[in-house]
């Protein structure tokens, strides 16, 4: 993946998680500068500071393959995507992205935000299959807040998906 389209992907998932955030907290954080390596950015409102690291997680390392390479426009981009349990199989991927991303030090106030690629598993579905996984408990992670957060789909006549947060930790 190219670091420039790395870098955007990263901002945009972080952008659209805080003007979620202040509508919810009645906060003003907005971006404020790329952090460096890790963690990727932070965004502040006034005097204070949240470093941000964000992560993605798949259904299937070919799903993020078929994601990628179409994206950047590759010419053996393959055509379609199948994969078997992909619900299931990505909120394990979303379980091993927390315990991986939580055996590093990020600092004091940094929180994760594991992104869900657009049209996988709709968000109440999801929310029910992280019950049934292996998460640390919230005390138990390094970080101030942890959230998956992406673009759900809609298999509920009821619910018209979009944007949508999943807390696993909230932040104080």
């Amino acid at each position: 993946m190219a670091k420039n389209m790395k870098e955007q992907l990263e901002q945009s998932v972080g952008d659209t998680f805080f003007e979620w955030l202040n509508i919810q907290r009645r906060t003003n954080y907005c971006f404020s500068r790329r952090a460096g390596e890790a963690p990727d950015l932070v965004y502040a409102d006034g005097a204070k500071e949240l470093f941000v690291e964000v992560t993605t997680a798949y259904a299937h390392e070919d799903h993020a393959e078929f994601l990628w390479k179409n994206a950047s426009g590759a010419r053996n981009a393959p055509e379609v995507w199948e994969g078997i349990e992909p619900d299931r199989s990505l909120a394990h991927e979303v379980a091993n992205r927390i315990a991986n991303k939580s055996k590093k030090r990020y600092g004091n106030n940094c929180i994760l935000l594991i992104n869900i690629p657009p049209g996988v598993t709709p968000e109440a579905e999801l929310f029910v299959l992280l019950t049934g996984v292996s998460l640390p408990a919230p005390v138990d992670l390094p970080f101030v807040g942890v959230y998956v957060v992406g673009r759900f789909p809609v298999r509920d006549p009821f619910y018209t998906g979009g944007y949508g947060v999943i807390p696993i930790k909230e932040l104080q």
